[in-house]
């Protein structure tokens, strides 16, 4: 079962991750989003049988089929990646893939909601990709994906309070917990939107922390694009992960820092970019972000 699930996940990954590389190559050369895909170094349009991801490169041994120069290899890499990512949010993510042979209206937000985490690790390779060329996180990136974090959860809550009133309607009961007669159904109401307030907020104060940190080092550690980006990371991720994500980016910025210098690569005082981190410490967040938290305070526990 997670041999075929791993399978199917790392198939939509490669898909996503030629989908990615092109975004983010165009958003480094400041082209225009639209139209099709086509060769860099001809620029002739490219067909459809050319843009089978991994399949395709393997076939035109890393060439182009109109004027035989090299495909960069990071195409091939970028794919690769988002495959083995999307494959590792299937096998860690307990999703029920059964309810999409069978789907019912109850079973919408689950599917939802697992459409959203593979939304959000597209958004956070193109991110790393952008950002580790450039130096840049693009608004044309963030602001959208800000706009479509706040819309999952306006579906997402409406849709399950919506839910929530048709089954107590249903009940002979069910009318019993509801105003004039009880609060409960108010009680239920803010318990499904709670996810979605402490996510706003999250999303705000992460923001608002990062621009503080720019305002007090005059803009030498990072860039207005990492508000934006963590404003998107506190909304999608939520509560407690968006901290777990934080906190995982921090560290590894700082050991991966350390160990430049250690090579001579960077000097102290020397920027590298930030947003790189953001996106693997979210990424392993979004999978494992319950079990960090869970071992963190048992770690406390055990010292006592």
């Amino acid at each position: 079962m997670w041999i075929g699930l791993s399978f199917f996940g790392f198939l939509i990954g490669t898909i996503l991750g030629s989908f990615a590389k092109a975004v983010a190559d165009r958003l480094n050369k400041q082209d225009s989003l639209r139209g099709r895909s086509y060769c860099v170094k001809c620029k002739h349009i490219l067909a459809w049988y050319d843009l089978f991801p991994v399949f395709s490169y393997i076939m035109l041994l890393g060439k182009c089929r109109y004027c035989r120069k090299s495909i960069p290899f990071t195409n091939l890499a970028a794919e690769l990646v988002m495959g083995f990512l999307v494959a590792g949010l299937f096998l860690t993510q307990a999703f029920d893939f059964n309810i999409l042979l069978n789907p019912t209206v109850q079973s919408i937000p689950l599917i939802l909601n697992f459409i959203f985490k593979i939304f959000i690790v597209l958004v956070l390779f193109i991110l790393f990709l952008t950002d580790i060329k450039t130096g840049l996180l693009p608004d044309k990136v963030t602001y959208p994906a800000v706009g479509i974090a706040i819309g999952y959860w306006l579906v997402a809550c409406g849709l399950n309070s919506w839910l929530f009133y048709l089954s107590l309607k249903s009940n002979f009961l069910g009318k019993y917990l509801m105003p004039p007669y009880s609060n409960y159904f108010w009680t239920l109401i803010y318990r499904i939107w709670e996810p979605a307030i402490f996510s706003i907020i999250i999303g705000i104060v992460s923001a608002l922390f990062f621009a503080f940190l720019i305002i007090i080092t005059k803009g030498r550690g990072m860039g207005w694009g990492d508000v934006k980006y963590v404003l998107f990371l506190g909304i999608a991720l939520g509560f407690p992960n968006a901290i777990i994500g934080l906190f995982l980016a921090f560290l590894i910025g700082a050991v991966f820092s350390v160990i430049l210098m250690g090579f001579g690569k960077k000097h102290f005082g020397q920027t590298i970019p930030f947003g790189p981190f953001l996106s693997l410490g979210a990424y392993i967040a979004l999978l494992w972000g319950p079990q960090i938290l869970n071992w963190y305070l048992n770690s406390f526990k055990l010292g006592y």
